[in-house]
């Protein structure tokens, strides 16, 4: 998959000293790069591990109704003016990165869209946010 700084996310962690200092020294022997490899290749170690609770979970999701998706979504303008035209709202549900448009009218998302829930990252207003707690 395509990483770029746009659907990349930076995370803080907090390390106690000895488990830093072991990464330090697997960098500095040639183990990994840097820091940050070390520490992508452990998170993915862990999704990989999880893999079946993933799909156990996903098909959940997918089983509640309402929009869902894993990677990278927009919610647009003339969708959600389609939407009120037809008096309808949806739900949607994100894993990975959801990006509403800073033009959508917060009265149109409101009108449109019951709830949104974002396992990730949502690129929105500041009153979307507010409003859907995101």
């Amino acid at each position: 998959m395509f990483m770029d700084s746009s659907t990349t996310e930076k995370i803080t962690i907090n390390a106690n000293t000895t488990d830093l200092g072991i990464i330090d020294l697997l960098v500095s022997e040639g183990f990994y790069a840097t820091r940050t490899e070390f520490i992508k290749t452990a998170i993915k170690a862990q999704l990989d591990r999880h893999e079946a609770d993933k799909h156990r979970l996903l098909d959940a999701k997918a089983s509640t109704g309402g929009d869902w998706f894993v990677g990278v979504g927009a919610v647009q303008k003339d969708e959600l003016d389609v939407l009120a035209r037809k008096g309808k709202t949806k739900s949607i549900t994100c894993i990975g990165l959801l990006v509403i448009d800073k033009d959508i009218p917060l009265e149109l998302l409101k009108q449109t869209v019951c709830d949104i829930k974002v396992y990730g990252v949502c690129r929105c207003s500041p009153q979307v946010r507010a409003h859907y707690k995101l």
